[in-house]
């Protein structure tokens, strides 16, 4: 069994920004959505802890509009930033009128085109998501399909089952995208 990922909002959440942490939710594979509140980063990680969670998801917003995601990994009672993704635009599933997954998807297969940008995207998601690549996706797993853009935006589409389902996102890279242990 893979291990859990929660999905959760920054303090003070615009309703774009719920919308799609209850986007991604549904499209990664074991994620939970959790209202965050006034948890503390240390009470996130206890959190996770108690419900098995090995990464934890915050998206934030600016302006109303999510900005960035940061992927944290668990570790003794705390949270290391492994991934940090800037959201440079969405369009959330309600808004491209596709539906979110009818059942819980059980893995995450990245499926890239042949820049080597969208190949660093998916190492980030590989480390981010316990994604897997270059693997035929089974009826129960969720499709990535990253595709470069523009010199540093890649953008990601996810399928379930040969449908388009969930948002579609067009993610850069800070400086760093991932950092190193």
């Amino acid at each position: 069994m893979m291990a859990m990922i929660i999905v959760t909002s920054s303090r003070r959440p615009s309703p774009r920004v719920r919308s799609l942490v209850k986007d991604l939710s549904s499209v990664l594979p074991n994620a939970e959505r959790l209202t965050r509140g006034h948890y503390s980063m240390q009470e996130l990680a206890s959190e996770a802890l108690i419900r098995g969670a090995d990464r934890v998801v915050v998206i934030g917003g600016r302006r109303g509009n999510p900005s960035i995601m940061r992927i944290y990994e668990v570790k003794d009672r705390s949270l290391a930033n492994i991934v940090t993704f800037i959201i440079k635009g969405l369009a959330l599933s309600r808004e491209l009128r596709r539906p979110l997954p009818n059942e819980p998807p059980k893995g995450i297969i990245i499926e890239v085109d042949d820049t080597p940008l969208s190949e660093e995207f998916a190492d980030a998601f590989v480390k981010a998501f316990h994604a897997r690549v270059w693997e035929r996706p089974s009826d129960s797993d969720i499709l990535a399909v990253l595709s470069a853009e523009e010199e540093d935006v890649v953008r990601v589409e996810f399928k379930f089952q040969g449908q388009m389902v969930g948002p579609r996102l067009r993610l850069a890279k800070p400086r760093r995208m991932v950092k190193t242990p």
